[in-house]
């Protein structure tokens, strides 16, 4: 598995790291989508230069909610913003932490393949996200609105819908549950 460092606010590195991004968004929209990143409409990539676009534009409004990871090469590899709210789960209303924009790096979601591109970071991040609201005596539940294409990956970590608005919550027990099969995968990985 690939290890990832976990870095809460926004940093000299963080700002580093998506002034990079945007670099290489512009050298990949020029290299394979013809100098029009509308040319990459309806893919990953194209998602990820409108989260790093919403996120950038965030920066300084929001520079304590951001949550990033570093990856193994010292490059940003996955960010998002978070931010406190509450959520009605059976009539009864729940503080919890709400997951906004999360996106990997450009390397990590083009469909060509590139030599940064590591797998993990943004599981690396929630798993990040849970640690730290666990460590802080923030709220144990998780919230998202996911993109229709990345459901099964929340789900597959144990998200799951709460109705018809499009919701994701993480529950207590299933992030358990997702930090435990994290920690067995290490473990078995360490072994082999």
């Amino acid at each position: 598995m690939n290890e990832f460092r976990y870095v809460i606010g926004v940093t000299g590195e963080i700002q580093q790291g998506l002034s990079f991004w945007g670099n290489k968004i512009r050298e990949y929209v020029d290299t394979y989508y013809e100098v029009n990143r509308e040319n990459a409409r309806n893919t990953d990539f194209y998602r990820c230069i409108s989260k790093t676009r919403e996120i950038t534009n965030n920066l300084l409004e929001k520079e304590d909610l951001f949550r990033s990871v570093i990856d193994d090469q010292n490059l940003l590899a996955a960010v998002c913003i978070i931010q406190e709210t509450s959520i009605l789960i059976d009539e009864e209303l729940i503080d919890c932490l709400e997951i906004e924009s999360l996106t990997n790096s450009p390397w990590n979601t083009i469909e060509y393949p590139q030599l940064e591109r590591r797998k993990g970071a943004a599981t690396s991040l929630v798993e990040g996200i849970i640690l730290e609201s666990r460590n802080e005596g923030l709220p144990s539940i998780l919230k998202l609105i996911p993109i229709p294409d990345a459901r099964k990956f929340y789900q597959d970590i144990g998200f799951v819908e709460t109705d018809v608005s499009g919701d994701m919550i993480l529950t207590y027990n299933a992030a358990s549950m997702f930090l435990l099969d994290l920690e067995q995968k290490r473990n078995s990985t360490t072994f082999d």
